[in-house]
């Protein structure tokens, strides 16, 4: 079924250069997008070859249908199978660990990329791509922007979507990366030219016009063209005389499937039968499997297959059999009457299920095959929830989905089933479809202790996704349930705790997160107790008790050392480090960041990412390291959207919205503004310090102080008892007073004084506290002295902003001496970089690949990824080849 590229010169034209620019040391990324059959695969295979004749290391893989599965399969197929083989992938073809730790996998698949795109520059190829499974998905999404400046080229080709699977996850996929990048590479319909000349290589033979006209009535497809003319020479009605075809007779075929069922007439009954059973599969498949299904001896399948390779099957890269294009194949597959489909899935359900393939492929074809199929299915992907979950939430979710479907409403398991399919609903962040389904169950007379772990799964996929209230309200409902276990009441506790902080009902957090510390201890749930803990640590700290909050986080950080386990996963070394840096010990806190984030990537706790980035991004604003904060900012808020953690992005957004206002980019600020007003639009909720502040800060610094402070009026009202504004940035205190001062409210600016001044008081040795103190108390009333202790408490605890604002206010009442020091020179070599990009530069040009550089420096590898992002800006460079020959000239060769 293969014949030449026929129209497709433009397109040739453009891929070619693409590899020509990774042969020479850059990567990137190219959507290639068309209907089924326009030649996409066709296209691919030529750009295999000629990146072969580069000297590329090609990664290729069509996806399926099952795909989605299995984790990780597609992805880590191309990369077993690569050509020339690496040792790079080595690990991947002797056992498949994305079953068992999926994230730890993913790390590894990193390393190993940028490994093989040392050896030589890298192309992967991912043929139909909307069907790759969930991982894969996620992988390919990371990947991208972390490999951006390594020699790895990814081309993914996809069909537009229907409205059927337009949220599968390798649609989503496509989705993000075609509203983040390049616009796709479309491939169009042929010209009447060029089906002429495809016509002809078809047949064998030049044709006439009764061929091209038919020919033209398939729209210009290549596959559709060539399938109809196939099947006409199949049947005899294109005969070809004198050497010109031409179409005789009538009764030709209407559709795209009568031509098909026009060549399977063609073939011999037992081949047409196994053609016809394979086609279930939906995925390559084997000679065993096939004999199998079709209930033949191997032996006697070998002649068969020789007969359907001539029109329908080829072999693929791992040995086995598959359609020559899924159009073809489920045209195959429609001509099985229903009984006969639903018979064929029940033996491929026990065939697949015999030699291990992924608990999924097999609960579909149990879905498949009738409605006691559905039963086992359900049975099927509730024993494996826990592995399920962890792997590919989403694509669990469909099965039980349809799973619900076909047991119908009356099903005594109906309730139960419900509650499993809300939790994975929940795990793949698909919220609303949660909500919908777990409203339908809770009114399903479901027991007790089963609608409150329901409840709990809603409860905890409201607080991930920013829905803080519902959070309250479904862990409210929870708890009113009599006898519940120890265990569960303790994680309810727990998520409600933290919503409830954010929604300012610090009291009743308090509360609930102590409820949670001990019922989690109670009943062996040290998870819940931690997240307990962790709760009342961001309480004490939002109320101003810092040492309290320190205390809090330590004792949950003990818990963790002690019991491991389910705690671990809590990671309360975040709000550890929040306490430390409110508490001016910045080195303690850049070390426990260091040692939380290796905890995280040890455990796959990919949530724990977004929080990480904001709280160094909070200790490098505090030390003065601008344009790292901002690096940090926006590597943070990168993941954050990655996994729709909308929550996390709110704090994110308002620091690069403070940093774009210190460093004069107000338009920059705008920007971050107006994502946070959309995310609010969303209904996603965030601290007022998060947002209103930042927000603030830009009204002031364009000259609308009055809009400011009615922005402003509730945090003013609520610094009695909620200082949090103040312990998260000392300098706000004196840019309160002067707000209120400068629009007639001294009322107000008194009561940031006396905030201040109790909150240094709560926290004797703080030097930030005492130095926020002091300057508020100085601009206040105009008092020299004051300001010149903030300058000293500020300078003392290494708070270089605040001590920049204190230092302007004493000039401003006329200190001449309290000046700034001049700038240091600039950098000899590098000097368009920060200080951290030349770090970063530097172990680029060395030879490192970026993970091996953020072990040197300490830092995330998205720290590394968007540092070398902006070197790569500003220096005009596309290559890691050319930064380092850049710093070789620059700073002498690095050993």
């Amino acid at each position: 079924m293969s014949w030449r590229l026929l129209g497709r010169e433009t397109e040739v034209e453009l891929l070619t250069r693409i590899l020509d620019d990774t042969a020479a040391g850059a990567g990137g990324w190219h959507t290639l997008t068309g209907p089924p059959g326009i030649g996409k695969s066709r296209l691919l295979r030529d750009v295999v070859r000629l990146a072969a004749r580069r000297d590329l290391t090609v990664a290729a893989r069509e996806a399926f249908h099952l795909d989605q599965a299995a984790p990780l399969v597609t992805l880590a197929g191309a990369l077993r199978d690569c050509t020339p083989a690496t040792a790079a992938f080595g690990w991947l073809a002797h056992r498949e660990p994305e079953r068992f730790d999926p994230f730890g996998t993913l790390q590894r698949l990193r390393a190993s990329l940028e490994q093989a795109a040392r050896e030589r520059p890298l192309l992967i190829v991912i043929d139909d791509a909307q069907w790759m499974d969930e991982l894969s998905a996620l992988a390919v999404r990371e990947l991208i922007p972390a490999l951006e400046s390594s020699p790895v080229r990814w081309l993914l080709a996809h069909r537009p979507p229907s409205a059927q699977d337009r949220e599968k996850p390798g649609h989503q996929l496509i989705r993000r990366l075609t509203r983040d990048g390049a616009a796709p590479i479309r491939l169009g319909v042929l010209d009447e030219t060029t089906i002429a000349r495809l016509s002809a290589d078809v047949v064998g033979a030049e044709v006439d016009n009764t061929v091209v006209a038919l020919a033209a009535s398939c729209g210009g497809n290549p596959l559709r063209t060539g399938q109809l003319l196939r099947a006409l020479v199949a049947t005899g009605q294109l005969v070809v005389t004198d050497g010109v075809g031409s179409v005789v007779g009538g009764d030709l075929p209407s559709s795209f499937v009568d031509s098909v069922r026009e060549v399977v007439d063609t073939l011999s009954e037992p081949a047409a039968w196994m053609l016809q059973a394979a086609s279930v599969f939906g995925r390559p498949f084997g000679v065993e499997e096939a004999a199998r299904l079709a209930g033949r001896p191997v032996a006697e399948l070998y002649p068969l297959v020789r007969e359907a390779m001539t029109d329908f099957l080829v072999e693929d890269g791992a040995g086995g059999l598959a359609f020559a294009h899924d159009a073809v194949r489920q045209a195959v597959y429609s001509l099985l009457p229903r009984t006969m489909r639903e018979q064929l899935h029940r033996e491929a359900a026990a065939i697949t299920q015999d030699v291990g393939r992924p608990a999924l492929e097999v609960a579909d074809h149990q879905l498949r095959s009738g409605r006691s199929g559905a039963a086992d299915a359900v049975r099927l992907v509730r024993s494996m929830a826990g592995m399920v979950a962890r792997v590919a939430p989403g694509a669990a979710a469909d099965v039980m989905v349809r799973a619900l479907a076909a047991i119908g409403p009356d099903d005594p398991e109906r309730p139960a089933l419900v509650a499993d399919t809300v939790g994975l609903l929940a795990s793949a962040a698909r919220l609303e479809e949660a909500r919908k389904l777990g409203g339908e169950a809770l009114g399903a007379g479901l027991a007790p202790e089963t609608e409150a772990r329901l409840l709990l799964g809603l409860a905890e996929a409201c607080k991930h996704g920013g829905r803080n209230e519902m959070c309250v309200r479904y862990a409210d409902e929870a708890l009113g349930y009599a006898g519940l276990p120890a265990g569960l009441q303790a994680r309810l506790h727990a998520v409600r705790a933290h919503a409830l902080c954010y929604l300012g009902d610090l009291p009743a957090a308090d509360e609930s997160g102590a409820r949670a510390d001990t019922l989690g201890r109670a009943g062996g749930e040290y998870g819940a107790a931690v997240f307990g803990l962790s709760g009342r640590s961001l309480v004490a700290f939002t109320t101003g008790r810092l040492h309290e909050s320190l205390d809090f986080a330590r004792t949950a950080t003990a818990l963790v050392d002690e019991f491991g386990g389910e705690a671990a996963h809590r990671h309360p070394r975040i709000w550890l480090s929040a306490a430390l840096i409110a508490l001016d010990r910045f080195e303690e806190a850049e070390q426990v960041i260091r040692t939380g984030r290796r905890e995280s990537d040890r455990t796959g706790a990919t949530w724990t990412e977004p929080l990480w980035h904001h709280f160094r991004t909070a200790l490098l604003f505090a030390t003065g390291r601008l344009e790292e904060a901002a690096v940090e900012a926006e590597s943070g808020l990168l993941v954050a959207e990655q996994h729709a953690a909308h929550a996390l992005a709110m704090p994110l957004l308002g620091m690069l919205v403070r940093l774009a206002v210190v460093r004069g980019d107000i338009p920059a600020a705008q920007r971050h503004l107006d994502r946070i007003r959309r995310l609010d639009a969303d209904g996603v909720t965030a601290v007022p310090e998060d947002v209103l502040w930042p927000e603030a800060v830009l009204l002031d610094a364009t000259g609308s102080a009055q809009a400011a402070f009615t922005l402003l009026r509730g945090i003013y009202a609520g610094l009695p008892g909620r200082p949090a504004l103040l312990v998260s940035d000392p300098a706000a205190a004196a840019a309160l007073v002067r707000i209120a001062r400068d629009t007639g409210h001294p009322d107000e600016a008194a009561a940031v004084v006396a905030a201040a001044r109790r909150l240094a008081g709560r926290n004797p040795g703080s030097r930030s506290a005492a130095g926020a103190a002091a300057h508020a108390d100085g601009v206040h009333r105009g008092d020299l002295g004051q300001v010149l202790r903030a300058v000293a408490g500020f300078r003392d605890a290494g708070r270089p902003l605040a001590l920049a604002a204190a230092l302007e206010d004493a000039a401003l009442l006329g200190h001449s001496e309290a000046r700034p020091a001049p700038p240091a020179p600039a950098p000899a070599s590098l000097p368009e970089l920060s200080p951290a990009e030349r770090r970063v530069a530097l172990e680029v040009a060395a030879g490192k690949t970026n993970i091996e550089v953020a072990e040197t420096l300490y830092i995330s590898r998205h720290t590394v990824d968007a540092h070398l992002r902006n070197i790569f800006a500003k220096l005009g460079l596309r290559r890691r080849a050319e930064l380092a020959a850049r710093v070789a000239r620059e700073s002498g060769p690095i050993t």
